[in-house]
């Protein structure tokens, strides 16, 4: 097994390793304009007036709230009367020179006229930084008097769902600077449309230039989740993310499904995109308890609860009303503990993880001591976890992992072994690589780039994966385990994991930047990760079967479980920026 790994690493280090000086945070901008395009929804008629609100994101020091006034709106070249304030400020945890110094969102809100109706638009620019603003509205209304009930779609008005009336589609320059969401991100290439793909062109295509097979593969599944794939696909082989059908129990919620289709709109830059992750995260706050938990579940499960996609809706609309249920997430992991000790009944990377990310988002749009000093806090319990947890962990444990009873993990490995997951570690990583967003902790740096250790050995290359047919029938694939166990060895009931493949390869991504960032590069953790790349492109293959919807009514691009969109697109985001030389 060993060399076959050495062997495959071999053949990868011909690939250049990722630029070491791109910096975490996007470059200044103190000046500037973008080309927004307005999308009027079937309700809105030309020739009326219809109030427009949206978030405008600026990178980290590029505009204070006094330079707000210099933000104008533009019509083919001529200013129109515009509000503008603050929505939300860059936030630090602990330096104040940073802390709420400049703007993160700006919210923006004027009044339109259209001449072009649906599905047209109509473009509009967005300047700042040059002149101030001549025309100034003094008084904000509120941004959801100008929303509507749904009631065609994806959503009926049963539902309960309201979505703008306007929606403003800013361009991925703006979208990809890693303001939204930390992390910067390449913008789609623009051979990739905006409409679902032929699922036969796109099966009989076996090597995209770059990351684009990732970019088809996140734009046809989504269209799959929507239920827009094919006609053809029966009532019961559907994506069920209304629990129509009696066993569902939320399972199309799992990992936030509507954070990962607002990351398929901030690097794509399509319309559908964000009007569908709009519409998926206001029915997901409409189905928050007050105690934070989501309602399609049959009992109360923290790891269903999510307020990163409350953010999302909040910065996309300029609506701070879409932050409610934002505080009740935080509340619905009181239970859930983050310091690990070994007389725990439960402790999961998963749990733990959701638990820090939920006090981050709550920190970035809130800015209050509490959560703040939760963020601090959970970090230094993962880092001090990592770091053997005072001797509680065995000492001759693989580097990076956060190891813990199987009797902890639902017996996924033996009860009285420690072992650790390797794909419920990334959605630990990935609350953490927010955490350093708001700390720029080194140490949280470190923690990121160790975690690569971990994710390296629980690497498996084998031709014994569930992608046996095609070019790569009898190839050898790098797959990750379902377990590590602390002393490098397997410990899961089931060595094969292919369908984890991109979600693992982001965390490793993300620690091959660490370890640049911190001048310690290890050109080992890229190499794993495109290998585990190269396993994702086969995986999207296999998922594609044109023939399914006439032949079984089932769909053309086939997300089996449903929740894998989220699992695998939701922390992905970043991943052709970070791995990209």
């Amino acid at each position: 097994m060993k060399s076959l790994f050495v062997s495959l690493l071999l053949l990868l280090v011909s690939n250049p390793v990722a630029a070491a000086d791109e910096p975490f945070f996007a470059p200044v901008k103190s000046s500037g304009n973008i080309t927004a395009k307005l999308y009027p929804t079937e309700v809105v008629k030309t020739g009326f007036s219809v109030l427009v609100s949206f978030g405008m994101p600026f990178s980290r020091g590029s505009i204070t709230t006094a330079a707000l006034r210099t933000v104008r709106v533009l019509i083919n070249g001529t200013e129109i009367p515009a509000y503008v304030d603050q929505l939300t400020p860059w936030r630090h945890a602990t330096k104040n020179s940073i802390d709420r110094k400049s703007v993160r969102v700006a919210r923006i809100q004027f009044s339109y006229t259209f001449s072009a109706a649906y599905p047209a638009f109509e473009s509009l620019t967005i300047e700042w930084g040059l002149h101030d603003r001549a025309k100034n509205i003094a008084t904000l209304r509120k941004p959801r008097s100008a929303w509507h009930l749904v009631s065609s779609g994806t959503f009926v008005a049963a539902d309960l769902v309201y979505e703008p009336d306007v929606y403003v589609v800013l361009p991925t320059a703006a979208l990809t600077q890693g303001v939204l969401r930390p992390g910067r991100m390449n913008p789609f290439s623009n051979s990739v449309a905006s409409k679902r793909d032929s699922p036969t062109a796109m099966c009989n295509k076996w090597n995209w230039p770059g990351y684009q097979e990732l970019e088809h593969a996140a734009k046809n599944n989504f269209y799959a989740i929507i239920n827009e794939d094919d006609p053809h696909v029966t009532k019961e082989n559907l994506c069920d993310y209304k629990n129509a059908l009696s066993d569902t129990n939320g399972e199309p919620w799992l990992y936030d499904r509507s954070s990962a289709m607002f990351g398929l709109y901030f690097r794509s830059g399509f319309f559908r995109a964000l009007r569908e992750a709009v519409r998926s995260a206001e029915y997901y706050r409409n189905h928050l308890s007050r105690a934070g938990f989501f309602t399609l579940k049959d009992y109360d499960d923290p790891k269903y609860s999510y307020s990163e996609c409350l953010a999302y809706l909040c910065w996309t609309t300029g609506d701070q009303q879409s932050l409610a249920g934002t505080s009740a997430v935080v509340s619905a992991f009181k239970d859930v503990t983050a310091r690990w000790n070994s007389s725990l009944n439960f402790w999961t990377e998963r749990h733990a993880g959701f638990k820090l990310l939920a006090n981050v988002v709550a920190y970035e749009v809130y800015g209050t001591s509490g959560y703040r000093d939760a963020v601090l806090s959970e970090a230094k319990d993962f880092i001090w976890h990592q770091n053997g947890a005072g001797g509680l962990i065995p000492a001759n444990h693989v580097d990076g992992g956060l190891y813990h009873l199987g009797s902890q993990h639902d017996w996924d490995w033996d009860q009285d072994s420690y072992g650790a997951s390797p794909w419920m570690t990334v959605l630990l990583l990935d609350a953490m690589v927010r955490a350093y967003a708001v700390t720029e902790d080194p140490l949280i740096a470190k923690f990121i780039q160790r975690v690569g250790a971990f994710e390296k050995a629980a690497m498996n290359v084998t031709k014994n994966h569930l992608y046996e047919y095609g070019p790569y029938e009898n190839q050898a694939l790098a797959v990750p385990v379902y377990a590590l166990l602390a002393d490098g060895t397997f410990g899961a009931t089931s060595w094969e994991d292919s369908e984890h493949a991109l979600d693992v390869a982001s965390a490793l991504a993300w620690a091959s930047y660490f370890a640049n960032l911190l001048g310690s590069p290890d050109p080992t953790l890229r190499q794993a990760a495109v290998s585990y790349y190269k396993t994702y492109q086969i995986g999207v293959n296999y998922w594609i079967r044109p023939d399914s919807p006439v032949q079984y009514g089932k769909t053309a691009f086939r997300v089996s479980p449903w929740r894998k969109y989220g699992w695998e697109h939701r922390v992905s985001a970043s991943f052709s920026w970070i791995i990209s030389p």
